[in-house]
């Protein structure tokens, strides 16, 4: 409700008339204090994410006015506010070179290696061995590549020091197990030669921590470049309520790819995880023999790479 009043100038007199009303009121804001969101059009339909194989577009909207009171609005990955529309679905067998594809986007690629004792030798073998394929093709003239091999640490002592739970500092590579083996670099070249050459560390697995260190590497990014962090694991993390979190703020500054391999990955984790849509950024490798297969190199090529050569 609001009012207004008027004071009285002149009383009545003698035979005068009185005074009209000097308060008035009326009702204001009637409508219900609680309203749904306001969204806006749907978006252009944006770039297809894979140049073959089957990529998508998407659109999306936005939120033009937000929900008050107890209304409602869609969430954002909801089909109400994003769409995803298939494109590019023809082979890439046409662009293969020597059975390959090669990646020639202008990326920013951060690799996490899984070094976890759960691997075994020959998990490390043919981990090994994908990393090295999968570099050897990519574009150096375009391409920049990161890589760190992750495991965890041996001690309780150790593990606090890790999650910040305690007053030292830790040492990422003697604590934590986690070392870089090469900042952006487009040297690929000298990149497979340390790879080849890569002890396994056969610890825990401290993919949380992992995770927050990509998302350090990225300040040393290219501005003009997409960023694409590719994580190869096979094995439970230490936490994961830790490693869903950290998985959170990476995917806020770049796309996250996974690769779970073996019977034992935590897929279900991995879905709960990944943004939409989910089999273009979960690519599952039941076992480590498949590793060697050009297929999943070249898989994973044409799902990071949007231009390929």
């Amino acid at each position: 409700v609001r009012e207004r009043m008027r004071p009285v100038v002149t009383q009545m007199q003698y035979d005068g008339k009185p005074c009209e009303d000097t308060e008035e009121t009326e009702g204001c804001n009637t409508q219900s204090c609680n309203a749904d969101c306001i969204l806006s059009d749907w978006s252009d339909w944006g770039a297809c994410t894979q140049a073959c194989w089957g990529g998508t577009k998407r659109r999306e909207k936005t939120v033009v006015t937000p929900a008050a009171g107890t209304g409602k609005c869609p969430a954002a990955t909801s089909e109400a506010r994003l769409q995803f529309q298939k494109c590019n679905t023809h082979s890439c067998s046409a662009l293969y070179k020597n059975g390959y594809l090669g990646c020639k986007s202008k990326i920013d690629l951060v690799i996490l290696m899984d070094g976890s004792g759960s691997l075994g030798t020959f998990g490390w073998i043919m981990s090994r061995i994908f990393v090295e394929r999968l570099i050897e093709n990519l574009d150096p003239s375009v391409v920049e590549v990161a890589l760190q091999v992750f495991s965890g640490p041996v001690y309780w002592s150790s593990y606090t020091k890790c999650i910040g739970a305690s007053s030292e500092a830790p040492d990422m590579k003697k604590d934590c197990g986690i070392e870089w083996i090469s900042h952006f670099t487009n040297d690929t070249k000298s990149l497979v030669k340390e790879v080849k050459k890569l002890p396994f560390p056969a610890a825990t697995t401290l993919t949380s921590v992992a995770l927050a260190e990509a998302g350090q590497e990225l300040v040393n990014g290219r501005e003009d470049a997409n960023t694409v962090v590719l994580v190869v694991t096979d094995g439970f993390p230490l936490s994961q309520e830790r490693t869903k979190t950290a998985a959170e703020k990476l995917m806020e500054k770049a796309r996250v790819i996974w690769v779970p391999v073996g019977t034992n990955a935590p897929l279900k984790m991995i879905e709960e995880l990944a943004s939409l849509p989910k089999n273009e950024n979960i690519i599952d490798i039941d076992s480590f023999w498949k590793l060697g297969w050009k297929y999943y190199i070249n898989k994973i090529i044409a799902q990071s790479c949007p231009t390929l050569s």
